[in-house]
């Protein structure tokens, strides 16, 4: 998961481990149903002025409900195994327990839905050097390196300046991955919302929409988009004083 990714191993292996590093959190889930090729990943922060705030990381796999249902009957698909249900909640309720142990966090909350396969973490953080320390929990081991060296959030409460950080290289990676698997990210997207509770003066990514309380900025960016270089979900948002 974004993010120990058991079943990303499981499913994918090799084949797709760009996904699994290179894609914002969630990545347990993500790698889990990529053979569906329809799903999207909606990050939620929001952020007090005093740093503290809550994170939910949703992974929506709806579009693809009847594909997955099938493909869940299933031991194997394409040479690798499926994990039943038990196998996601066992593997969900590790990262809960892991989160849950992480001085400043709280309020650990998670939600699976095998109807819709629906599946969501969220909770609370003391400040912005926490919320990173979460997302490491959503990121791939082999990828824990990396993420711990470029934090993913960084904010300045003498300034007000909140930044979401993305380097990661996706068009490069692409390079190294069949036309097959390249296929799978056709109607992927990933969406960030975040809100604040001091109005946004502005806002770096041009693609970001700004809601009318100017308290909350949405960017909703799909996957061959940023793959082409088109759109990143990178931002450095200037808050009210």
């Amino acid at each position: 998961m974004l993010i120990g990714n058991v079943f990303a191993d499981a499913i994918l292996n090799n084949q797709t481990n760009f996904m699994k590093r290179y894609i914002i959190n969630l990545s347990l889930l993500l790698s889990l149903f990529l053979f569906t090729g329809c799903f999207e990943i909606i990050e939620e922060i929001s952020l007090n002025d005093n740093g503290s705030g809550n994170i939910s990381m949703t992974a929506n796999f709806s579009r693809s409900k009847t594909k997955i249902s099938s493909i869940m009957l299933m031991d194997t698909i394409n040479g690798y195994k499926v994990p039943k249900k038990n196998d996601i909640k066992k593997h969900i309720n590790k990262i809960v327990s892991e989160l849950k142990q992480i001085k400043g966090v709280s309020n650990v909350k998670y939600n699976t839905d095998f109807n819709d396969y629906i599946f969501n973490i969220s909770c609370d953080f003391t400040d912005v050097d926490v919320l990173n320390k979460v997302v490491l929990h959503f990121t791939t081991k082999n990828n824990a390196n990396a993420v711990t060296k470029a934090k993913q959030f960084s904010y300045n409460k003498k300034t007000k300046t909140f930044v979401r950080t993305y380097r990661y290289n996706l068009a490069r990676e692409m390079q190294k991955v069949s036309t097959k698997d390249k296929k799978i990210l056709q109607n992927a997207s990933v969406t960030t919302i975040y809100r604040f509770q001091s109005p946004i003066i502005s806002s770096k990514n041009r693609n970001a929409h700004i809601s009318r309380s100017r308290k909350a900025i949405m960017l909703k960016a799909d996957m061959q988009e940023m793959i082409k270089n088109k759109i990143n979900i990178k931002n450095t948002i200037q808050l009210k004083k």
